[in-house]
């Protein structure tokens, strides 16, 4: 059993223990793949399996150094990750000079939360890149003297948000690696990162999990099956949304799709106004969650080809809402399923290509309300 609850991913297990077992450590490894897919909760695996004392193929989890690094409070380990930068700091200052007592404070509680989850994010207020200082420091404390036995392993969370000073000044670190350490940077974009700091990795990949992983992870955590599939595709694979997902209430969701459907089929303007300027405030304010219920939306028309072309309903994503979903098959037989996701995915291209939102998502109701209808118009 590992240390940190981890979910499938056993060929790349297999690998860590094989590079164990023949003390065979590179300097440097880069473990990507989509978010929520392992590679941050694996290296912080492979980091307890360098330095259990028991000598095991997995951690024990009872020696000090497994019950140091389960808290992620191990001297060996350090911990790099995208952090606001204050303008008065310089290049060789501590990277968290001028952070509040309260921003410290939280910044504990968010790695406490990682301790606790390896799935969760290391997601600081306003952080958007790793500076150059947050490397020279991690650089300095690398070279220091280990005061405990074991390997100094250094996790970079997210190094495609290395700055390019950051950048240079790691590389020059990987050069001159320090003995008996090992750095993993964490991606789930390698495109990003350095060519140069790649060559001197050795890659590992951890691919999505498959649907099937992801219901039997979430049936593990008593989540009713109906719901699974909805939670599974709105996270897009990402364990760390399943799980915000298991906190959310999905009725919210699903009722505001319906409601949104239900206006554009009986193409009430004044509804369709209040949605329009609902969903555009919602972006402002949470761009995943709007995403999630454009998402919803283009589901729904997905489920209503099922249901018309009479497939397998066990393939539903709102197996709940089956008999409203049957209503609206009813209703528009000839409706043009494919117009009517093109018009989702286009309003969300046009948005992430800045087009005015308002205009967008008018222009997507406008669609879909003829994507309905197409079939009536055309006899």
């Amino acid at each position: 059993m590992t240390l940190f609850s981890l979910i499938n991913q056993e060929k790349n297990l297999k690998l860590l223990k094989n590079i164990i077992a023949n003390e065979r450590t590179a300097n440097a490894y880069i473990f990507y793949g989509p978010e929520g897919s392992g590679a941050e909760g694996f290296a912080l695996e492979f980091a307890a399996m360098l330095n259990c004392i028991s000598k095991n193929d997995l951690p024990c989890g009872n020696c000090p150094s497994c019950r140091k690094i389960k808290h992620l409070e191990h001297s060996n380990l350090e911990l790099v990750f995208p952090i606001p930068v204050r303008k008065d700091n310089s290049a060789d200052s501590d990277p968290f000079k001028g952070f509040s007592a309260a921003e410290m404070e939280n910044i504990q509680e968010i790695i406490h939360n990682k301790s606790q989850n390896p799935y969760e994010k290391i997601a600081i207020p306003n952080a958007k890149h790793i500076p150059i200082n947050f490397i020279r420091e991690t650089k300095r404390k690398t070279y220091l003297r280990s005061q405990e036995p074991g390997w100094k392993v250094i996790v970079i969370f997210d190094a495609h948000l290395l700055t390019e000073p950051a950048a240079n000044a790691f590389l020059k670190i990987l050069e001159e690696p320090p003995e008996k350490s090992t750095f993993i940077l964490t991606t789930s974009n390698i495109n990003a990162i350095l060519p140069t700091i790649a060559s001197r990795c050795q890659p590992i990949y951890f691919p999505p999990l498959s649907p099937a992983v992801l219901k039997e992870f979430l049936l593990s955590k008593n989540i009713p099956e109906n719901q699974t599939q909805l939670i599974i595709r709105l996270s897009g694979g990402d364990v760390s949304q399943a799980l915000n997902f298991i906190e959310t209430d999905l009725n919210q969701i699903k009722d505001l799709t319906l409601d949104i459907l239900r206006a554009i089929a009986v193409w009430n303007i004044e509804k369709i106004y209040k949605y329009v300027e609902k969903l555009a405030d919602l972006y402002r304010k949470d761009s995943a969650q709007f995403k999630q219920i454009m998402l919803s939306i283009a589901f729904w028309f997905r489920d209503a080809i099922i249901i018309k072309e009479q497939l397998d309903d066990s393939e539903l994503i709102h197996s709940e809402l089956i008999n409203e979903i049957r209503k609206f098959a009813d209703a528009f037989p000839d409706f043009d399923p494919y117009s009517a996701s093109s018009s989702v995915e286009n309003c969300i291209d046009f948005i992430n290509r800045n087009v005015y939102i308002n205009l967008a998502l008018l222009n997507m109701f406008f669609n879909l309300h003829h994507a309905l209808n197409s079939g009536k118009k055309n006899k």
